[in-house]
């Protein structure tokens, strides 16, 4: 829900020049903002390098599901940060951002932030068999299952995230000097 609440607060901000809507940092401040929230993009994607990286040099990690889980949490985690990022840069760089390319990007850091907790209890399911069922775990946690669990992760988030396209209601209101999207 607070998918689409984000999405209308950033439309109308980026596509109305009314006095009401519009909030412009100073040159100065905007810069001071996008240079720290963008080396602390480089910073923690260095660190996700790293371990994606580590991941992809030794072969031992890809027959544990449980690294295979923490790998994948790694990179959508890093996308997340890339995507908004990015999106926050952009909001500063142009004063109106289009629709639909905000919506995509809105929608893969949607997406990328519901798969992290859905993610978190696939890992907790798979440590509670190893820790509990340590005879049946190593039948029952696969590197396929680990696998599968990323699918089902992607195909639950798909299916949550798509259904509010559904239930959300998106009105357009023309004004002379710009457009206020709103979601109802």
């Amino acid at each position: 829900m607070h998918f689409f609440f984000l999405l209308s607060l950033l439309v109308t901000i980026m596509n109305s020049t009314s006095p009401q809507f519009l909030v412009r940092d100073t040159f100065t401040t905007a810069f001071v903002k996008n240079l720290i929230v963008v080396l602390l993009l480089v910073i923690l994607n260095y660190i996700n390098g790293s371990l994606v990286a580590t991941f992809l040099r030794n072969q031992v990690f890809y027959e544990d599901p449980r690294y295979i889980l923490f790998i994948h949490m790694v990179i959508n985690d890093a996308v997340q940060l890339t995507v908004t990022i990015t999106l926050f840069v952009l909001s500063y760089i142009f004063y109106t951002i289009n629709v639909s390319f905000c919506c995509f990007f809105i929608l893969v850091a949607v997406f990328t932030t519901r798969n992290t907790p859905v993610n978190l209890a696939g890992m907790a399911i798979e440590r509670y068999i190893a820790i509990c069922h340590p005879i049946r775990a190593q039948f029952i946690c696969t590197v396929a299952r680990a696998k599968r669990i990323i699918a089902g992760v992607w195909l639950l988030t798909a299916l949550y995230c798509t259904m509010w396209f559904f239930l959300v209601d998106v009105h357009e209101t023309r004004y002379a000097d710009g457009v206020l999207v709103a979601c109802g």
